[in-house]
């Protein structure tokens, strides 16, 4: 930092936020004759949350069956159990009938997690082309006195810019607040709020775009663990982003001005690393040519069901309308369930699995070699016949499909980037901010389903707008609870909030990843989502905001 031409030393801090899902959680508890406990409820993933019921009950975890078919949001408040699962197994019991405990909405708000609180300190050193030479993320989080879990603010800072000098660390404050845990895309949310701003603020030191800055520290090797990236499309996604959004068109700060709005552009990085979880799917294909496809991968409104309905599909050449998906039961194959967008390239990679060992037994079955069958509309062709494929299976075949992580992991480092675009209006009386269009570019490999992937980027964009203008919960001090504990006080954006958002997807394949050449998307959409909303403020403004969020009376004194 002595040493460099150009230097950034600043601060940003974020409050803690709470995931506020839709759907409370809630839970129905049925104790069986032998003993064994079966619960129905929305828990993301299934398999590792039985093992911690069975724990807390003292009970084996062969007695304990989780059914979570649907989920209606969760966006890691229902990874693990949640003290109603536990309230109503206990109650089921002493009453002798099933009991249904379901949370108030303030009693989600205290007795699931929340993400913590950040305070970040950010150093940046870079010569006077904008060559990164020595990079600091100093974070402070906090949690629960004897709790292991901190907010990994700095992962994504580790594998996104070059630089020689690197300095990432975490220090946990033992608070008594509410429990603090995974909130959606843990790390990154919230580090790359510090980060992307930090960069805009060096830029601006070195009166450089900052799309030029960001591109001239990309790498195409990890700056830390010295391996190359299983695929890596940042440049490429800053370059298309700043084409079709306009970029050239963005002035100085407070130069543009329309009627009592002052009107701005901002842009930020995205990172996402990406995960290879162990899971496992069952395929069954029946005498009628009908399939199904059964695992306790879950559903999160990720779009699980079609995805994995699709792949089956694709393979054995059956209609997705004849493959019925049995999915969130603890009595099926294993999986990792949903969680750090590994869902899809995981419980996927296992499904294509146990396809393709279907492929070779019907291969086997028409006695012809695999390389020679065909296998399309319900029909298996090959060596001159056409023999429906529920004709091959005698009484049914099934195969099923196993995956874990191997040396690709630590061969390549393996992550998904994106860049976002905003445009912002702040009122120049009143100091209201509104987000007036943005755009978001992602490369994760292959989309296995583009309406579905555009989805999650959505959610994650508007996630993003939440944690830049509105997201704060708000503790009591004396006694550490919350203050505004339900959706009336903890302002999530609202369809008034949010313009129309644009997404595209970079044509990529990552051999590396997995099977199926998929990288996580679903958390990639909020990581840097709100640096471009706070970089795009002060380019409409030029007030600076670090505390976020950034409400009104944080720019009021400022403007121009």
């Amino acid at each position: 930092m002595a040493e460099a031409p150009v230097t950034l030393d600043v601060t940003y801090t974020t409050p803690s936020q709470n995931s506020a899902a839709m759907e409370p959680h809630a839970s129905t508890a049925v104790w069986e004759d032998d003993g064994s406990l079966t619960l129905y409820g929305a828990y993301q993933m299934p398999t590792s949350d039985a093992s911690q019921l069975a724990k807390s009950l003292g009970l084996s975890v062969k007695k304990v069956r989780i059914v979570s078919r649907y989920i209606g949001g969760g966006f890691g408040s229902k990874l693990g159990i949640a003290p109603e699962s536990v309230a109503a197994a206990i109650a089921a019991k002493q009453v002798g009938r099933p009991v249904k405990a379901v949370m108030a909405r303030q009693q989600v708000f205290e007795a699931t997690v929340r993400r913590s609180n950040t305070e970040q300190r950010l150093r940046l050193a870079a010569t006077r082309d904008g060559k990164l030479t020595a990079i600091g993320h100093e974070s402070h989080i906090s949690n629960q006195p004897g709790e292991d879990y901190f907010e990994p603010v700095g992962i994504g800072t580790h594998m996104i810019y070059g630089g020689e000098n690197r300095l990432i660390s975490h220090r946990q404050v033992p608070l008594n607040l509410v429990l603090s845990g995974s909130m959606r895309a843990p790390g990154e949310a919230v580090g790359m709020m510090g980060l992307e701003c930090a960069m805009d603020e060096l830029a601006e030191k070195l009166d450089m775009d900052p799309i030029a800055l960001r591109k001239v520290n990309d790498v195409s090797v990890d700056p830390e663990k010295g391996v190359p990236f299983s695929s890596r499309s940042l440049t490429a996604a800053l370059e298309e982003g700043a084409s079709r959004f306009g970029w050239e068109k963005r002035g100085a700060p407070a130069a543009r001005r329309e009627g009592e709005w002052f009107v701005g552009m901002g842009v930020a990085s995205a990172v996402r690393g990406n995960m290879l979880m162990e899971s496992s799917a069952k395929v069954e294909i029946h005498p009628d040519g009908t399939a199904t496809v059964s695992s306790a991968m879950t559903d999160i409104g990720t779009g699980s069901y079609t995805i994995l309905a699709q792949i089956a599909s694709e393979i054995l050449g059956i209609p997705v309308d004849r493959i019925t998906m049995s999915l969130g039961d603890t009595n099926d194959p294993p999986a990792a369930g949903s969680g750090g967008s590994w869902g899809a390239g995981s419980a996927g990679s296992a499904v294509y699995l146990a396809c393709e060992m279907l492929q070779q037994k019907l291969a086997k079955a028409m006695d012809i070699d695999e390389e020679g069958l065909t296998l399309k509309d319900g029909m298996a062709v090959g060596a001159n016949r056409s023999v429906p494929i529920g004709e091959l299976v005698g009484k049914g075949l099934e195969a099923t499909g196993h995956i874990k992580p191997g040396k690709q992991e630590k061969e390549t480092t393996q992550a998904s980037f994106g860049a976002h675009f905003a445009e912002v209006g702040v009122n120049a009386v009143t100091g209201e901010v509104r987000v007036r269009r943005m755009l978001g570019v992602f490369a994760a490999g292959r989309v296995l389903n583009a309406k579905t992937a555009r989805s999650q980027c959505l959610g994650g964009m508007t996630f993003g707008i939440g944690a830049a203008l509105t997201e704060e919960l708000i503790h009591d001090t004396r006694h550490g609870k919350l203050v505004n504990r339900d959706l009336a006080e903890y302002y999530v954006p609202v369809n008034a909030d949010v313009p129309q958002l644009e997404v595209h997807f970079l044509s990529e394949r990552d051999i590396h990843a997995n099977p199926i050449h998929a990288k996580g998307i679903g958390e990639l959409g909020i990581s840097g989502a709100a640096a471009a909303v706070a970089n795009a403020v002060y380019n409409a403004c030029g007030v600076r905001v670090r505390d976020f969020p950034i409400t009104l009376d944080k720019l009021l004194l400022g403007l121009p």
